[in-house]
This record gives structure tokens, sequence and C-alpha cells, in this order.
């Protein structure tokens, strides 16, 4: 996979979130088709600069939403397909989000706990800001992608993510 980015996005973003992006199992997201058009990492960054942007404005840890944003979904299968522990994937992807999102990069104790309850209500309830904002995040960019919408990076090609 590889990752073109226009200069209109923000270095500060980029700074919060380059060691994810350039990591090769992180960027396999991109083999997955998500909400009928786009795939899940195009999703998973819409999610985290959505919610880095609502993070900044409201003054809460920006650092923790951008990443958790990111992480949210970072699953390794296709989700049409049964999960291993046979729960519905609304109750299970998180939880393998959380797992791997910890093994690959050590999240803190608040990404995790946005990771694990960004479905909500059909999960846990975030603890913490950050998680309300990709909680919002998540629902606001997949509704737009099922509307076939761009959507923030998205939109305009301001990142492309592309199959080499």
């Amino acid at each position: 996979m590889d990752l073109q980015v226009s200069d209109e996005v923000s270095k500060e973003y980029l700074a919060e979130v380059l060691p994810i992006l350039k990591n090769e199992e992180f960027l396999s997201l991109g083999n997955f088709c998500h909400h009928q058009w786009t795939n899940r990492l195009m999703h998973s960054i819409n999610v985290s600069y959505v919610s880095w942007l609502i993070a900044k404005k409201f003054g809460c840890d920006e650092h923790v939403a951008a990443r958790a944003g990111l992480l949210h979904d970072f699953c390794l299968y296709d989700f049409k397909e049964k999960t291993p522990t046979g729960e519905a994937q609304a109750f299970y992807h998180p939880k393998a989000a959380a797992e791997n999102s910890e093994r690959v990069f050590a999240i803190s104790d608040r990404e995790q706990n946005a990771i694990l309850s960004h479905m909500f209500p059909l999960g846990p309830m975030p603890k913490n800001k950050e998680g309300w904002i990709i909680t919002l995040a998540d629902k606001v960019c997949a509704s737009m992608e099922l509307c076939h919408v761009a959507i923030a990076l998205e939109k305009n090609n301001r990142m492309v993510v592309s199959s080499i």
C-alpha cells in the first residue's frame, strides 16, 4: 500500500498518525472493502481525522483521538465472514481491534477504551471524551460512506491509498 498525502493535510495531524501509517500490517486494512465502496484503511483515516479535528476544537486529547480513531477497526479479516467466536461483528471487532492495537502499537488505556467502546450503544459506553468523539466520528463517516459521499481526507483526494 502506498499513501499519497496532499499539502492541505495538517502537518500536526500527520505527526500524530505517521508512525501508524508507516506500519505494513496496519496498511493491509486497505485490502478490505468497507461500507460498500471504500476500504477499511480509508474509513479509519477519515474517522481519525474527524476525531482529531473535533478533539482539537473542544480541548480534548487530540493525540488519543487521532490514534484511537485510526486504530478503531484494526481487524485483519473480512467483516462479512463469521467471527472466530461466533459473536456478532458489532461486538467482536472492537475487541479484536483493541488486541491488535495493543500488540502492534502499545496503546494507552484511554485509547483502548475509545476503541472498545466505538460501537456504542451496541457495546460498552465510552469512559472518556475521546471515546465519545470516536463513536460520533465513526457513525458520521460510516453514514457518509454508505451514501457514497467522500468525507474528510478522502474528499478532494487529500489522502489517497493505492496498491503498489
